[in-house]
């Protein structure tokens, strides 16, 4: 009795290492590195308390602004990773644009569709991809993720539902936590995540672009983000970038509030 209970405990604390992936294999891990300097765009570094996203407190976090010399187009970009997994801190993933930009004041227009494939230098991701509102501003917005090497296999979509029915009322975060709850698509990551056996801890990468939305011009949007991720991020040796993160000296945390993504 007393084995087969030892047996038992054994299977269930062993069972995550033998069900979940916990990377790509070696030589084939994806990581995307930031950059500044793209032929025909100024790059303004905007820093992480700008960013709505900046509770995420990642290891590496870039953000900041692309704009043509006559400033008539820009590209938003951030990116947070996470080179290692981290206890007792929320992964990159709980706060998507879904809920940091909606807490920010701006709200979810409903469009459609609400992802699209991207390919970036061979890597195939497929993004969220949402419209934001805010008085006369409209932003589209493109999202998504890398863990353990690979893209995310499912949808970062755990918050859109809610806060597509978010009213003045429940603006807040506090407010509007139990319109999330009350959302089984909020339950479902955490099935996707098992499902599709991929852990969400390890090395993580976060990614979102957006661009403004000129005279209702979709189609010039969708084609300027598309066209600008892989000028904005290309392939790097995740290994090689790990190691000058854990060699370079860590400036103290700090608790940086959410700001206005499109500033």
């Amino acid at each position: 009795m007393v084995a087969a209970l030892a047996l038992l405990i054994g299977t269930l604390w062993s069972f995550p290492t033998f069900w979940y992936t916990a990377s790509a294999a070696k030589g084939q891990f994806k990581w995307l590195a930031e950059q500044t300097q793209v032929e025909g765009w100024q790059y303004e570094d905007f820093g992480i308390a700008e960013a709505a996203e900046a509770i995420l407190v990642g290891d590496r976090m870039v953000n900041g602004q692309f704009s043509t010399p006559d400033r008539r187009r820009s590209v938003q970009v951030f990116s947070a990773k996470r080179y290692e997994e981290k206890e007792n801190e929320i992964g990159l993933f709980s706060h998507t644009p879904d809920r940091c930009w909606t807490i920010a004041g701006w709200q979810i227009e409903p469009a459609e569709p609400q992802t699209v494939e991207c390919t970036v230098h061979g890597v195939s991701m497929r993004l969220e991809r949402r419209v934001f509102i805010a008085g006369p501003q409209r932003h589209l917005v493109y999202f998504g993720a890398l863990v353990g090497g690979e893209p995310l296999p499912y949808r970062l979509d755990q918050y859109l539902a809610a806060n597509l029915k978010k009213t003045q009322a429940t603006q807040s975060d506090e407010a509007s936590t139990w319109l999330r709850l009350r959302e089984t698509r909020l339950w479902g990551w955490a099935w996707d995540s098992f499902v599709n056996r991929t852990a969400l801890a390890g090395p993580q990468q976060f990614l979102r672009i957006s661009t403004p939305v000129v005279s209702g011009d979709f189609g010039s949007a969708d084609k300027l983000l598309q066209e600008f991720l892989p000028l904005w991020l290309v392939p790097t040796d995740y290994e090689r970038e790990a190691a000058e993160w854990r060699a370079a000296p860590k400036p103290p945390k700090q608790a940086a509030p959410g700001g206005d993504p499109a500033s």
